[in-house]
């Protein structure tokens, strides 16, 4: 991988063991010929893989004898080799050990220069705008290096050799600060926009900062006043935000940290780790409404680092700067026309943005990293495959969209994307697919996409040109979770999510699949009911209640708890809905089915965003002890047809004991019980039927930490080979993948 100082760091290692020899890359990878006495050999080859600089990655090793021959003394770099080798592109890393020394050293020349890097920190993939990554071919083209750098750039024993993006105070960047109507007059470049934007933030101000992959919202995270203006000028009403701190010691006075989470956030990818809060810790409950569990990012540039010093503040809210449902900003026209009216001001800089970067997001499950997000950090790094794919393009889905690209056996995903539900956004993929065609230098000889005609993702598909294979939503949900797992043959998916279009035109999203790559059967599924209103469903889970109780309570539906106050004319329209399907097309979706159980039981007024009301049932479930009694999800047998899972009887009985009184935690821990049960009974069945014990667990409803524990416990406690998502996300932003394997064995 370009640009992570593995060259370098053989040739300190070869020289500080009195080996002779040579290092270079070859189409085929890095190559090294060592002589010298063979317990420094030895050495050498223990040492290669303990000591790796901290972004390089070996994959295989392969070594052996070499008869006698004479060699030069010393060691050295020799040009590469002919060929080209396959181009890959670091991801960017949080700032190093090394480097933050030096930022806060006063005896260091580099002495909070906000810009500060070297070979095995700073940014990457962002900043690129070409191969190969040559400070040329980067956004730091504009910032010639000074004697000082340019004596370490070319230093093999430095620290900052061939590292493309170093710079200093005499080289630049620079900071900059500007008002936004209605904000503070701005400062001079350096360390007065510094200082200025962080005694704003100390005021209760909207800052908008730019960092590696575009700009960021902050404010104080432990004010309420703040964090509330920032929610009403975003139009954001209870999505949760994330909080920076300086380092893991403040965060582990905000949160109770395993060593695993402490890993994650200290590493050099840097996400934002989904953790449980401390009781009383100094975060604003505003931050996260209702949860107990906060995301928390340390600060991984040292524009970051100084900013939390200076403004001396519990942590910052840090969220993308962009209005409602638009791209990230990322330049500074930009910000100042969609950031005005939302920000206060501006901390830029003059280092230009070349591939905008969403933050990754991800949490602990039973001690291994969950993506929900994968993007900065983690991105463009390959997935590994266990096939051949050749070189394909997969598009993703509609919501939480990335893209994926293949060359042989290795799948590299996008960054996040978002929604692709404007114009604005749609740019976004367009751009996305050809930065990342154009920097890995993949010429795709197929492209896949979802069934779905309206998505925009397909559309672009269809015109692109090049062959095209459709599949079904969540035949890639399973397929994704298979290829990251590194899993062949037929096995049982169960795919649980929002929606997704189903083989004969429904709304799919409670799905029990049986087969592989090549092809799956709908074996089994929750029972249909109507999507009452469309889209609009989504937004309003009470009438998802209607939908699944009605027929059985008639017109009392109307009075359950959580239900709108509704004239006799509206509840007429929805029942004429109902029994006619009119704007209420059939689905089998767990995500709706969620938000049903959501508003019964009192926390699921709306989705104002993606998955709040299930957030919020699982959050009031993981206050209780003990979890209510409450009726099986009845699985009726169908013959050789598809089972069905009928959560009637279950709702019936939340919407008796709410009425009674009963605690709603306790009969929200039941419902996930209950829904877990049923999985096991679903599986149970196909492996009598179908003689499969390897289950895969996909769609966004998995991300419910609580359902997945249960799920993961029950199935495996009962026999079965349980596996689950660790390198792309359960949601959609992990479709792309499964999308490319489906494609790839239909290729084979």
């Amino acid at each position: 991988m370009q640009g992570v100082g593995f060259r370098p760091f053989c040739f300190r290692l070869a020289t500080e063991l009195g080996l002779n020899g040579w290092v270079r890359n070859t189409p085929a990878g890095v190559e090294l010929e060592l002589q010298g006495k063979a317990a420094a050999l030895d050495a050498f080859c223990r040492r290669l893989l303990v000591e790796l600089p901290p972004l390089a990655v070996v994959t295989r090793l392969e070594h052996h004898d070499l008869t006698e021959q004479s060699a030069s003394p010393g060691f050295v770099i020799l040009p590469s080799s002919d060929g080209k080798p396959e181009v890959q592109i670091a991801p960017d890393t949080a700032l190093c050990p090394d480097c933050r020394r030096e930022l806060f050293d006063p005896a260091d020349r580099r002495f909070r220069h906000p810009f500060i890097t070297c070979t095995n920190c700073g940014p990457r993939f962002t900043i690129v705008t070409g191969t190969p990554y040559d400070r040329p071919l980067t956004t730091m083209a504009g910032f010639p290096l000074c004697p000082a750098c340019q004596a370490e750039y070319d230093n093999p024993l430095d620290r900052r050799f061939h590292a493309q993006p170093i710079a200093c105070p005499d080289c630049g960047p620079r900071l900059s600060s500007s008002p936004l109507p209605g904000g503070e007059g701005g400062h001079g470049p350096g360390e007065g926009a510094l200082r200025h934007a962080a005694a704003l933030l100390q005021q209760g101000q909207i800052v908008a900062v730019k960092g590696l992959g575009g700009f960021h919202l902050a404010v104080d995270a432990s004010s309420d006043q703040a964090i509330a203006r920032l929610r009403q000028r975003k139009q954001r009403d209870e999505k949760p935000f994330a909080v920076m701190v300086p380092d893991v010691a403040t965060a582990r006075q905000l949160a109770e940290l395993s060593p695993m989470e402490e890993r994650l956030l200290s590493g050099p990818e840097a996400p934002i780790v989904i953790v449980r809060r401390r009781p009383g810790c100094a975060v604003s409950p505003l931050v996260a409404p209702g949860s107990q569990w906060i995301g928390l990012l340390l600060a991984y540039t040292p524009l970051h680092q100084l900013l939390c010093a200076e403004a001396r503040l519990p942590g910052l809210v840090m969220t993308s700067a962009n209005a409602s449902d638009q791209p990230m900003v990322c330049t500074d026209e930009e910000a100042f026309q969609q950031l005005a009216g939302i920000a206060d001001a501006l901390l830029a800089n003059d280092r230009p943005i070349q591939t905008r970067t969403d933050d990754s997001v991800l949490r602990v499950f039973r001690g291994q990293p969950l993506f929900y997000r994968r993007s900065r950090g983690y991105v463009p790094r390959p997935v590994p495959l266990c096939f051949n794919a050749g070189q394909l393009l997969a598009v993703g889905a509609e919501l939480k969209n990335t893209v994926c690209l293949s060359r042989g056996d290795q799948a590299f995903f996008s960054q996040h994307i978002g929604d692709l539900k404007n114009e604005q956004t749609f740019d976004t993929f367009r751009q996305t697919i050809g930065q990342l065609r154009d920097i890995l230098e993949i010429q795709p000889t197929m492209v896949t996409c979802d069934l779905h005609p309206d998505y925009l993702s397909t559309r672009y598909a269809q015109a692109c040109g090049l062959p095209l294979l459709k599949v079904q939503h969540h035949h890639a949900h399973m397929a994704a979770c298979m290829a990251e797992n590194g899993l062949e043959g037929e096995l049982i998916g169960v795919i649980f999510d929002g929606t997704g279009l189903g083989d004969e035109g429904s709304v799919w999203g409670g799905e029990f699949l049986v087969g592989g790559y090549t092809g799956v059967r709908r074996a089994g599924h929750l029972k249909p009911v109507r999507l009452l209103g469309g889209d609009l469903a989504a937004r309003e889970p009470w009438r998802m209640v209607v939908a699944w109780l009605y027929e059985q309570l008639g017109d009392t539906v109307w009075r359950l708890p959580g239900m709108p106050e509704l004239t006799a004319s509206e509840q007429q329209v929805l029942q004429a809905m109902l029994s006619r399907g009119i704007s209420a097309p059939l689905t089998s979706s767990v995500g709706r089915l969620f938000d049903a159980v959501a508003a019964l039981l009192g926390v699921g007024d709306c989705n104002s965003f993606d998955g709040q009301a299930a957030m919020a049932l699982e959050a009031l479930a993981e206050q209780a002890a003990v979890a209510a009694r409450l009726p099986a999800v009845v699985l009726w047998d169908n013959g050789d047809a598809p089972f069905q899972l009928d959560a009637a009887p279950l709702l019936q009985a939340l919407a008796a004991a709410r009425r009674a009184g009963l605690a709603t935690g306790g009969l929200a821990l039941g419902f996930h019980r209950a829904l877990a049960d049923a999985v096991l009974a679903g599986c149970s069945r196909l492996r009598d039927s179908a003689g499969l014990e390897r289950v895969v667990l996909s769609g966004g409803v998995f991300q419910n930490r609580l359902l997945s524990e249960m799920v993961y416990t029950c199935l495996a406690q009962a026999g079965f080979a349980v596996f689950v998502h660790r390198l792309a996300p359960s949601n959609d932003g992990g479709i792309a993948l499964g999308q490319l394997a489906v494609a790839a064995h239909r290729e084979m």
